[in-house]
């Protein structure tokens, strides 16, 4: 336990309704408070924050700590913005299920028909479905095979003239649709794929096509000026992250890992997946595409990757189901590395939105440990 003196100070957000009201034990989230004050206290989170709903109504919104990683920092708030990353391919799997209920894509259909880089021996089999599914054999991410020196796919751009090239490079690691293999180039690639079958910027695709109609009002891929002392950022190299406004033409659309958001924000699109895919009057997906993407789309294929061993992995498209832990089977979402997450939970009509920072690599309790709290308070 910390001492008094180290306490951060707890600033709350909007809510709509008391735990109570909501069938949530309130003496959980003074265990929430405590476990996640408990890591900033000790050094392995720089700040923390959370939100919960039930049936729609926000019962707990709250966040501690610092801002920033710099001395006199101010407070992280409820409303704070953060660089989501990898959270970023839950909206690009919307993206590309708008796009085949329009008619303009199919699971099945072959990335060559798209894309004429993948018109060769190698790759012209793999499908929209595989790259959706982490199951192409594109360009696992660095690490994920523990390699000792994993290097990050965009460094490999180097030395070639355009970037598909480069991630098309090499052998691939297995044959597609054999394994799962996590591959942010592979959802590089799926924003392309929705650039060129919307005829819209995948990143202006994301904000016009998914932000907006859901009232996302603080999300965004390049932070407004006047909103960057407003971010979350825990070093420096974070900093340039959230001042992207080079020219981009000829790079990667950033649909694995660009977005910037909110608590409240993410929370919105858990809701839209909960409600069969609409938020405040608005209707981004149909009930039966937020059904094919929360269930599992796998069967008897395996992964070893980051040193697990599974022969039956579970993965829906493009969203990640509920692993061993006290989560309601049937619980779906995505997390990031900028430690944040979305998790949706069916069965109690429950969505749990977090961000818990940190500069250091890794501190699974908190991840792992925050969902376990947020859940043991449901009644």
């Amino acid at each position: 336990m910390i001492r008094e003196t180290e306490m951060p100070v707890f600033h709350d957000g909007r809510t709509d309704a008391s735990p109570e009201e909501a069938g949530y034990d309130a003496e959980r989230l003074q265990a929430l408070d405590a476990h996640l004050a408990g890591m900033i206290g000790d050094g392995k989170l720089q700040c923390a924050g959370y939100l919960m709903s039930r049936d729609g109504r926000i019962f707990a919104h709250r966040s501690m700590g610092k801002l920033t990683y710099r001395d006199g920092s101010p407070d992280l708030m409820p409303d704070s913005i953060r660089k989501t990353y990898s959270v970023t391919k839950f909206f690009t799997a919307v993206a590309v299920m708008q796009l085949i209920e329009e008619g303009k894509l199919f699971l099945e259909q072959a990335v060559s028909t798209v894309l004429p880089h993948f018109d060769t021996p190698l790759h012209k089999n793999i499908t929209v479905f595989q790259l959706l599914t982490h199951t192409s054999g594109v360009y696992p991410d660095p690490g994920a095979f523990l390699e000792p020196y994993p290097t990050a796919w965009f460094e490999g751009l180097r030395g070639y003239d355009d970037w598909i090239t480069a991630v098309l490079s090499g052998p691939l690691p297995f044959k597609p649709g054999e394994r799962y293999a996590y591959s942010s180039a592979g959802f590089a690639v799926l924003g392309e794929i929705v650039t060129r079958a919307s005829g819209i910027p995948y990143e202006r695709y994301v904000i016009e096509r998914i932000a907006r109609p859901l009232g996302m009002t603080r999300t965004f891929f390049e932070v407004p000026d006047h909103l960057l002392d407003e971010v979350c950022v825990t070093d420096e190299w974070q900093v340039g992250e959230c001042r992207s406004s080079e020219d981009r033409t000829g790079k990667p659309p950033r649909a694995g890992n660009g977005l910037f958001s909110t608590l409240e924000d993410m929370w919105k699109l858990g809701q839209t997946m909960l409600n069969g895919g609409t938020f405040g009057g608005a209707r981004i997906l149909s009930r039966k595409s937020v059904e094919a993407m929360t269930r599992n789309q796998l069967s008897g294929v395996k992964t070893s990757v980051w040193g697990s061993n599974a022969s039956d992995y579970s993965f829906g498209l493009g969203l990640s189901l509920a692993a061993p832990t006290i989560e309601t089977p049937g619980t779906y979402g995505h997390e990031g590395f900028g430690r944040c997450g979305v998790k949706v939970d069916p069965a109690e009509r429950f969505v749990a939105v977090f961000i818990v920072p940190t500069g250091i690599l890794w501190a699974p309790l908190s991840v792992i440990g925050t969902r376990a709290v947020m859940w043991s308070g449901l009644k």
